[in-house]
């Protein structure tokens, strides 16, 4: 008799468990609730442009939240590792951004720093090793846009 009344009960559990949930796609139009008026970026020239773009695809010009974006890009490559014959087979690379979000309705101010490293083997062709750089490049970026992207969906929600 306990049995049953568990099977019965248990749908009923979980249909209201899952009615209540606020679950929301985190990249609808609803949740661009900011538009970056201004943008300055520096740093170097294909990293700050992919940035911008990635960032101002979430822009929404009907939004009452105008803000102004900051970042200082620094990009820095090292060695990480050294075979017997002292050469190279792994770079570390690392991507440091500096950002300051300034509300431009009421001038506040949100400074953050957000860094990414991704390492990458050093292969017997050219155009191998640059690939993988080109691939490790792009992993960094994304780490840095999604960070500053859950910054502004934080601060605008």
């Amino acid at each position: 008799m306990n049995m049953i009344k568990s099977f019965i009960l248990f749908p009923f559990v979980i249909i209201l468990l899952l009615s209540s949930c606020a679950y929301q796609k985190m990249y609808s139009f609803d949740q661009k609730k900011f538009y970056i008026q201004e943008f300055e970026i520096n740093g170097d020239t294909r990293e700050t442009f992919i940035i911008q773009k990635k960032i101002q695809r979430f822009s929404n010009k009907d939004s009452s939240n105008k803000i102004k974006i900051l970042i200082d890009l620094k990009k820095d490559r090292t060695i990480k590792e050294k075979n017997i014959q002292n050469k190279v087979i792994k770079y570390n690379l690392s991507l440091i951004a500096n950002v300051e979000i300034i509300d431009l309705n009421t001038t506040k101010k949100i400074k953050r720093t957000f860094s990414a490293n991704q390492s990458y083997n050093v292969e017997d062709s050219y155009s191998t090793t640059v690939n993988n750089s080109k691939n490790a490049n792009n992993l960094l970026i994304d780490e840095i846009v999604d960070g500053i992207l859950d910054q502004l969906r934080i601060y605008y929600s």
